[in-house]
C-alpha cells in the first residue's frame, strides 16, 4: 500500500534511511555518550555504573532534540529524553544504587532503555559496578508507506523486548586523575521481530579525566560499529557556580555549560553540531537537563566551646585594607573541628553468643555522615496509660534492682535524664518499667520519657536491628569532622606592577612556626586551596593562625601583603560504652540513661 503524501514521505524516508543505515548499530546501544571517568557529569553513570560510587547523590531529568537540515521547515522529528537517580549510599556506605531511563523517538520507530545500577566501592579509590537493562524497540507501522500492512515482518507484533547486562570499573590512582571503563550488553540479546539471528552488539567505553587547577581535560572512546570513536574535551570550573566545556570528536563539535540556579538545583545546556558526510543533513542538537544534587552527609552542628577555651580575635576588615601589590584573604575565617572518640569495654563474663545478639547501635556507631551528638532517630512519645496493670510484664530481680536505682540517680544528678526506647512488640515490658520510674507531674517527670524510634535513614534502621553476629568488635574508634573541608586563599592584584620573579604564601601558628607553604614562579595563582593540613599531612591543632603573601622582583627586592588571621577551634567528645551484666550505679557519671527494650 502506498500513500499519496509522497513529498513528506520521501523526506522522512530519506531521513530514517540515513539514520538507520549510518547509525544502526549505535541506536541499538546506549543512547547517551559520556566519558566513563567523569565524576562531575551524571551522564557518566549511563556508560559506567561504577563511577556512581564517586558521584554526588542526584536526580536529573532532561531532553534532546535534533535539527535536521533537509526536513521541511527545519522540524525535529528525532527526540531523546532521559531520567537519572543516583544514590551512592543507598544501601550501605560502600554500596550505591541507581535507576535510569532513556528513550529515542523517530517517525518510524522508538526505543527505550530502563536500567538498574549497582556500584560497590572496594576501597578509597576503586569501585566496580553492574548494570541491568530492559530494552525495547517499537516500530510505527503506519509510517512504512511502501510496506504492505500484512507483511510477515510484523506478524509477531511491532515491539521487541530484551534484557541485557553490563559491567564497569572506576579507579582514582591520584587525586587529580580518574580512569573509567564500561562494557554493556554482554549477553548480546536477540532484538529481531521475527526471531532472526540479530543480536544487540556489545558496546564499550574507555575514559580518563585529568584535573589541573580549574581546568579539566577529558579523553574517552566508545566502541561502536566495530570501531573505536574518540572524544576529547576541556572544561573550566566556575567555583560554586558551574562549569563551561568544549569538546570534539571525529563527527561532532560540542559546547556545554552548567549553572547553579538555586541551592542544589542546576541547569545544564549542551549543543552539539554533527559533521555528517552529506552536506545539509545535520544542523546540530540541543539538550537541556535539570539536575538536583543532594547529599546524605549532614553539616557540622553548632556546639558550645567552654569559656576558658575560647580564643577571641577579630579578622581585619577586608574593605578597609589597603596594600600595595596584592590583596590576600581566606574565604573562611574560622574552622570548627569535632572529634569523637569511642571506647568499648566488654566484661569478661560476656560470652560470644551474648555479644552476637547485640546490634551495632547498642555497642556504638561512628557514622561519618552524622556528627551531631543527637540520636540517629526521631522520637515518638509512647502512651502506656491504656495498658492495664494486670498485663504488665514482670521483670527479673537483677533488672528490677537496676530500674529502681534510677530515681535515686535522678535526684543525685540534676543533669541526668532517663529514656526508655521501645518498639510496639515491647509495650508490655515498657509498662512494667513505668511503675518503677517517677510518674508525678513535677520537675523529675520531664526527665523520664518513653519513646518509640523512627529512624531517619535505612542504614540507621539496619544499625538498630541487624545483629553483630560473628563480626569483629573494635575496642576503640575515632571520627573527626570539619565544618569546612577546605578554605581558599584568594589573591588579587591591587596595583599595576611588573610580574614578580617568585612568590610564597605562608601559614604560621602563634609562635611564628611555619605550618604550610605555597610557592611558585611569576604571577601568583588567583586561588590557592588549603585542606587545613600541615606540610606533613597532619590536621592542624586548635589555635590562631596567620597568613601572608611574600614576593620578590627581578632585583631581589622583597615585598609582602598585610598579615591576616584565621582561627581553629576543636571539641572532643569522649564516648564510653560498657557491656556488662552487673547492676552498676551510673547516675553520678552519666548524662543520660537509655533503656532499650527489644522483642
Amino acid at each position: 500500500m502506498v500513500r499519496q503524501d509522497t513529498p513528506n514521505f520521501f523526506r522522512l524516508f530519506s531521513l530514517a534511511a540515513f539514520i538507520l543505515i549510518d547509525a544502526s548499530v549505535a541506536l541499538t546501544q546506549n543512547l547517551i555518550l559520556a566519558n566513563p571517568a567523569e565524576v562531575l557529569d551524571f551522564r557518566a553513570s549511563f556508560v559506567n555504573p561504577a563511577i556512581l560510587s564517586f558521584q554526588k547523590p542526584h536526580a536529573a531529568i532532561g531532553g534532546k532534540i535534533f535539527h535536521l537540515g533537509f526536513v521541511q521547515g527545519d522540524s525535529s522529528p528525532f527526540r531523546q529524553g532521559y531520567v537519572s537517580l543516583g544514590l551512592p549510599f543507598a544501601a550501605t556506605r560502600n554500596l550505591g544504587l541507581g535507576v535510569q531511563a532513556q528513550y529515542f523517538n523517530t517517525p518510524l520507530f522508538s526505543q527505550s532503555n530502563i536500567s538498574l545500577l549497582l556500584a560497590r566501592k572496594l576501597g578509597y579509590n576503586y569501585s566496580v559496578g553492574l548494570r541491568f537493562n530492559l530494552f525495547s524497540r517499537s516500530f510505527n507501522q503506519d509510517n512504512f508507506d511502501l510496506v504492505d500492512q500484512n507483511d510477515p515482518v510484523f506478524s509477531n507484533g511491532t515491539t521487541q523486548w530484551a534484557g541485557t547486562f553490563g559491567i564497569g570499573a572506576a579507579f582514582l590512582p591520584f587525586p587529580f586523575l580518574t580512569l573509567g571503563v564500561g562494557i554493556d550488553h554482554l549477553n548480546r540479546a536477540n532484538i529481531s521481530l521475527i526471531g532472526d539471528d540479530v543480536n544487540q552488539p556489545i558496546s564499550g567505553y574507555l575514559g580518563a579525566v585529568l584535573n589541573v587547577g580549574l581546568l579539566r581535560a577529558s579523553v574517552s572512546a566508545s566502541y561502536e560499529d566495530n570501531q573505536w570513536l574518540p572524544r576529547t574535551s576541556i572544561a573550566t570550573d566556575i567555583r560554586d557556580k558551574g562549569y563551561a566545556m568544549v569538546g570534539f570528536s571525529d563527527n561532532a563539535i560540542q559546547a556545554e555549560g552548567q549553572l547553579q540556579i538555586s541551592g542544589p538545583l542546576s541547569l545544564n545546556y549542551n549543543y552539539e553540531y554533527t559533521l555528517f558526510d552529506s552536506d545539509g543533513i545535520g544542523q546540530g542538537s540541543h539538550a537541556i537537563t535539570l539536575i538536583h544534587t543532594f547529599d546524605r552527609e549532614k553539616g557540622l552542628p553548632k556546639f558550645e566551646i567552654p569559656d576558658d577555651y575560647k580564643v577571641e580575635f577579630r579578622p581585619p576588615n577586608r574593605a578597609s585594607s589597603v596594600e600595595s601589590g596584592y590583596y590576600v584573604y581566606s574565604i573562611i575565617d574560622k574552622l570548627d573541628i569535632v572529634e569523637k572518640k569511642l571506647t568499648r569495654v566488654i566484661a569478661p563474663n560476656i560470652s560470644k553468643e551474648q555479644l552476637a545478639q547485640l546490634s551495632w547501635n547498642e555497642i556504638g556507631v561512628l557514622d561519618s555522615s552524622r556528627v551531631e551528638p543527637t540520636s540517629s532517630y526521631e522520637e515518638k512519645p509512647v502512651d502506656l496509660g491504656r495498658i492495664p496493670a494486670t498485663l504488665e510484664a514482670s521483670l527479673s530481680k537483677n533488672y528490677e534492682e537496676f530500674v529502681e536505682s534510677i530515681p535515686g540517680d535522678l535526684k543525685e544528678n540534676d543533669k541526668l535524664k532517663a529514656r526508655v526506647i521501645t518498639d510496639k512488640q515491647s509495650y508490655l515490658r515498657a509498662a512494667g518499667l513505668r511503675k518503677h520510674l517517677p510518674d508525678d507531674p513535677g520537675k523529675q517527670t520531664s526527665r523520664v520519657r518513653f519513646v518509640e524510634p523512627r529512624y531517619k535513614t535505612y542504614q540507621d534502621s539496619l544499625n538498630a536491628t541487624q545483629k553483630i553476629g560473628q563480626r569483629r568488635i573494635l575496642p576503640a574508634e575515632s571520627l573527626t569532622s570539619l565544618s569546612a573541608k577546605s578554605t581558599t586563599f584568594e589573591i588579587t592584584p591591587v596595583s599595576r606592577m611588573k610580574p614578580p620573579q617568585r612568590w610564597q604564601l605562608a601559614v604560621k601558628d602563634v609562635r611564628g612556626h611555619e605550618v604550610r607553604r605555597f610557592a611558585g614562579q611569576g604571577i601568583p595563582m588567583p586561588e590557592i586551596r588549603w585542606d587545613w593540613r600541615d606540610s606533613d599531612g597532619h590536621l592542624v591543632s586548635a589555635g590562631v593562625y596567620s597568613y601572608q603573601l611574600e614576593w620578590w622582583d627581578n632585583q631581589g627586592s622583597r615585598q609582602e601583603s598585610l598579615q591576616k588571621y584565621l582561627s581553629v577551634q576543636k571539641l572532643i567528645r569522649h564516648i564510653k560504652i560498657e557491656v556488662t551484666t552487673d547492676n552498676k550505679k551510673v547516675g553520678a557519671d552519666a548524662d543520660e540513661i537509655n533503656i532499650i527494650l527489644k522483642n
